[in-house]
């Protein structure tokens, strides 16, 4: 299944701050600070899942936040596809840089990917860690970033026929205490919104992230 709610985004130098991109969406104009992605394999009966998110280029008006909104949804049952498509979107969407578990077995795929991709000369998966909440990567300390972001003042948006919101909606309290890795679908959601909220922007196109040590907010706007 797929949801996208935003077709093409572009990306060039930030006119405002060298040494940083910049990425627009090519049918409304609106700008980006920046687009990243997460991929969650498949897990007993749940498919795998990828998840795009995109962070606006300035504050909302009124506060010291920015929005974030998600791009782009789609689950699979099978590992390559979940990659082609991550590829596709690293295009279309200048989504350069996965979130994902670098050290689940998987990945073992990803070498094979790649290994095709660079006989062919075609572009490269570039996959990272997601950035953990405090030392932890469990799913209770990182539904506190869309706690934080839904609460209140509302700093993230779904879209209409989003299936992570419909994911979330389902889910019960105690069941937080589960692994994140059995819910790929909220796994990549949140493993995207964790890189955005908690790392600093990518510094050139291509290069992957930026990762903090604090484990703070990315930056004095950052989103929470």
């Amino acid at each position: 299944m797929e949801t996208q709610s935003i077709a093409d985004i572009g990306i060039k130098q930030n006119p405002f701050s060298p040494g940083l991109m910049q990425y627009q969406n090519k049918a409304t104009k609106a700008l980006y600070r920046r687009v990243v992605g997460a991929l969650a394999w498949p897990r007993d009966i749940r498919p795998g899942a990828l998840v795009v998110l995109v962070e606006h280029q300035e504050p909302m008006s009124g506060l010291d936040m920015r929005k974030v909104e998600i791009a782009a949804e789609y689950t699979h049952d099978d590992p390559d596809q979940l990659l082609r498509r991550a590829s596709l979107w690293s295009e279309v969407l200048s989504c350069r840089a996965w979130m994902t578990p670098v050290s689940a077995p998987e990945m073992r795929l990803v070498t094979d990917y790649n290994d095709g991709r660079r006989r062919l000369r075609l572009p490269q998966l570039d996959l990272a860690l997601p950035p953990s909440v405090n030392g932890s990567r469990d799913w209770a300390a990182y539904d506190r970033l869309f706690e934080r972001r839904t609460r209140g003042v509302k700093t993230l948006f779904f879209g209409e026929g989003s299936m992570v919101a419909r994911e979330y909606k389902s889910r019960q309290r105690a069941e937080l205490s589960r692994s994140l890795e059995l819910y790929p679908l909220l796994a990549a959601f949140l493993w995207a919104l964790a890189s955005i909220d908690l790392d600093s922007p990518v510094t050139a196109m291509g290069q992957g992230i930026t990762r903090q040590t604090s484990n703070g907010p990315a930056d004095d706007i950052g989103g929470y």
